[in-house]
């Protein structure tokens, strides 16, 4: 595999377009939803989708990332990981109706187990453009993968907003999760399409499983960081208060799936191409946490400092519905920047194999993290348990800072010089925003406005911080794409 900064960037552009569109659908989707769902509504959803992704680890295996960091693929080992995929999966949909059943002892509300019955089909449908995305992965070629994306994406909202206005509630969002990932799967068949063939090589197979192991326990620990708040204030708090922290957590958390689609699954197989030049990686790394974390913090502050009138023009209809989530929501914005200012490291450990350095991690913020909720529970108290998920993931610095200096020589002052601006950025513009007036918001175009405000303002004392260097960098691979075309 070859990969370079042009390179890299296109493929950025491409899964941009992908999660421009994408990110349209969501807005249009999750007003619609909010609006039309109650909190208890979107806490069974929440909880169901809990025991999916926990299944989910399963039905995988880091099989997939496996097969891309592979030096040699063919056919053979190719078709090898999707007969290891279809196993999986399969032992994952089984798993998942024989839980069903049980679920309503977590979580008291009676739809809890057909819920789970009917996501459980997408461990079925993932797999069916499971070789067409490993190998369009594998080649970097994400302008082939800008169609499935965009096809989930609208599949989704279509689906979504149509069955909620026919009144079928919290089933809207799970017929629409099933429907988007076929139209996905599909799409990916007919971007690539490769004959669907069953092989099984025992070698081959038991390299995917040396790999994906520590992948599965440090998956599976992740789930524990990402779920056990929302596992704990559903079982103990009630579906309306996990209705309230799920969307805070989502929306918090929205900028890092956004980027992580965007960016961090563009740089696994960037990084895996080069996994053993460690000064490229060095180089690589250090102007992706610069880029990320300048977007991140754009992002996110917009939404801290416009959090009330998001919650209730956005969401609520203009009354105060949503407004219990609002303290977590602000603190889960903060977790947000530092969990996409942590991720890049995953791809570096990934592309060179150290997948049990994750599980040490995740070990880590997993041991943290559940003390802490327990201990805040019984507060009720949604902001404490934000902020102890917080401390929690932050805590995983302690290995990864180390991992750095050891492996590519980054020192502790290198990642401060990349990412001291973020903490101007994010205080000047929370504080110039609280100077607009509070009725400042109350339509869909003030708050657009304040949005958009918030933005510029941050952006700007970003870039007097950085002397515009995220902007220099970015121009200058526009640039150097531009003369190749003409070329």
């Amino acid at each position: 595999m070859i990969t370079s900064k042009a390179k890299t960037f296109r493929n950025v552009i491409y899964t941009s377009l992908t999660k421009g569109a994408t990110l349209v659908c969501v807005a249009v989707t999750a007003s619609v939803v909010a609006r039309n769902l109650s909190p208890s509504d979107y806490g069974v959803v929440g909880f169901a989708y809990i025991i999916i992704v926990f299944l989910s680890h399963f039905s995988d295996v880091g099989v997939g990332s496996a097969a891309i960091r592979r030096p040699n693929l063919d056919g053979n080992s190719l078709q090898t990981a999707f007969t290891l995929k279809i196993i999986l999966g399969c032992g994952a949909f089984v798993a998942a109706f024989l839980i069903a059943p049980f679920a309503h002892h977590f979580f008291n509300h009676p739809a809890t187990g057909n819920v789970v019955r009917i996501l459980a089909f997408d461990f079925l449908v993932n797999t069916v453009g499971f070789m067409s995305m490993v190998t369009l992965t594998r080649e970097q070629n994400f302008k082939a993968l800008v169609i499935p994306g965009i096809a989930g994406a609208v599949a989704r909202s279509i689906l979504a907003v149509t069955l909620i206005l026919c009144g079928w509630k919290y089933w809207a969002v799970v017929f629409a999760d099933v429907g988007a990932n076929l139209a996905t799967a599909i799409a990916l068949q007919l971007a690539r399409k490769i004959r669907i063939h069953f092989h099984f090589d025992w070698e081959v197979a038991r390299e995917y499983l040396r790999f994906g192991t520590p992948l599965l326990a440090g998956g599976l620990l992740v789930f524990l960081i990402f779920n056990m708040d929302n596992f704990i204030v559903g079982n103990r708090l009630g579906s309306a208060k996990l209705g309230y922290y799920a969307l805070a957590f989502n929306w918090g958390s929205f900028m890092c799936g956004l980027l992580y689609d965007t960016v961090n699954n563009v740089l696994f197989p960037a990084f895996s191409a080069i996994q053993n030049d460690t000064a490229a990686m060095r180089r690589w790394y250090l102007k992706t946490i610069d880029l990320v974390g300048f977007v991140a913090v754009v992002a996110n502050t917009a939404l801290l400092a416009n959090v009330h009138w998001f919650l209730t023009t956005f969401l609520g209809k203009g009354t105060g519905k949503w407004l219990p989530a609002q303290t977590a929501l602000e603190i889960l914005c903060i977790y947000g920047i530092i969990r996409v200012i942590t991720e890049p490291v995953g791809n570096c450990i990934m592309a060179r194999g150290g997948t049990k350095l994750l599980l040490q991690a995740n070990a880590l913020a997993g041991a943290i993290e559940l003390p802490l909720i327990l201990l805040v529970l019984h507060t009720g108290n949604l902001g404490l348990i934000a902020a102890a998920v917080l401390v929690a993931y932050a805590a995983q610095a302690f290995i990864f800072v180390p991992y750095l200096r050891r492996e590519f020589s980054i020192r502790f002052r290198d990642l401060i010089a990349q990412l001291w601006p973020v903490i101007p950025a994010l205080v000047g513009g929370y504080v110039i925003t609280s100077l607009l007036p509070d009725w400042f918001g109350g339509t869909f175009f003030t708050l657009a406005c304040r949005g958009l405000f918030t933005a510029s303002v941050v952006a700007l004392i970003h870039g007097l911080c950085t002397r515009f260097r995220c902007f220099h960098e970015a121009g200058g691979m526009i640039s150097q794409n531009l003369a190749r075309v003409r070329a």
